[in-house]
């Protein structure tokens, strides 16, 4: 199993994510490796967690290379600074892939603030 197996997995075993409670989503990763597209779809529901390998539509579409989700996945680097870096793409609810960005680990080395400043953003 690879990282991001192993992270969607936990996903499905946690089951329930309070930080969520109030959300009621769905967040699609399309994960590229070569010419080959992977899809997993978490579906939010005041909380409770399911995970789907699935590419029917969602509220919010995460596109990166599979090293950034590796990255993002492993708390190497965040999915915002993936996406302040052009690293990662959005299509959908933008503060919907902010909200579950509580789904993964935190970064080790506060990366998210340092891209947020160099894009112009608030000092922290």
């Amino acid at each position: 199993m690879t990282a991001i197996d192993d992270f969607f997995a936990d996903l499905e075993r946690r089951g329930h994510e309070p930080m969520l409670r109030r959300l009621s989503a769905t967040v699609r990763w399309d994960i590229l490796d070569g010419d080959r597209t992977e899809h997993r779809l978490v579906r939010i529901d005041h909380g409770d967690l399911r995970v789907a390998v699935s590419d029917e539509p969602a509220d919010c579409v995460i596109i990166a290379e599979r090293a950034v989700c590796d990255d993002v996945v492993s708390g190497r680097t965040s999915a915002l600074a993936a996406l302040l870096r052009g690293a990662a793409a959005i299509d959908g609810d933008f503060e919907l892939m902010v909200l579950a960005q509580r789904l993964f680990p935190r970064t080790s080395g506060g990366s998210a603030g340092r891209a947020v400043a160099a894009a112009g953003g608030p000092p922290s």
